[in-house]
């Protein structure tokens, strides 16, 4: 099991993890804004969509039942706290399109009588797992 170490700043939580276990990073700069953001019904169905699978903007849009240029907002404030990424694929055609994507294990949202404390849990990707094997980092 890994050891983990914790450390407070300005009303968010660090957590340096070693093993196995989910690399998890928390330096929000603003935990009631991401607050804010999680508590979008659009939001949560992206992150929950693109969990499953890499998706486009159009399917996220069908099934969020909300417009693209909707998703795109939500999209970028999820980019804002690194909750999504996106990948672009290129096209025979030569019009690329984007799929996003996450890495995100879990949000824990802890309130304390400092504020809120948020913890962002991520798994690396097995590409960047690998590199960084192979390069000893």
């Amino acid at each position: 099991m890994a050891e983990a170490s914790q450390r407070h700043w300005d009303g968010t939580t660090h957590i340096d993890t070693t093993g196995d276990e989910p690399d998890s990073v928390s330096d929000v700069r603003d935990p009631e804004a991401l607050a804010d953001l999680l508590g979008d019904e659009c939001a949560r169905t992206i992150l929950v969509e693109v969990k499953k699978e890499p998706r486009s903007a159009a399917e996220l849009s069908d099934c969020a039942g909300v417009s693209e240029p909707t998703v795109y907002r939500r999209l970028e404030r999820l980019r804002e706290y690194d909750l999504v990424t996106e990948d672009i694929h290129p096209v025979t055609d030569g019009k690329n399109y984007k799929l996003y994507r996450t890495e995100l294990e879990g949000i824990e949202l802890d309130l304390s009588e400092d504020g809120f404390e948020i913890t962002v849990s991520r798994r690396k990707r097995m590409a960047d797992r690998f590199t960084q094997f192979v390069e000893g980092t």
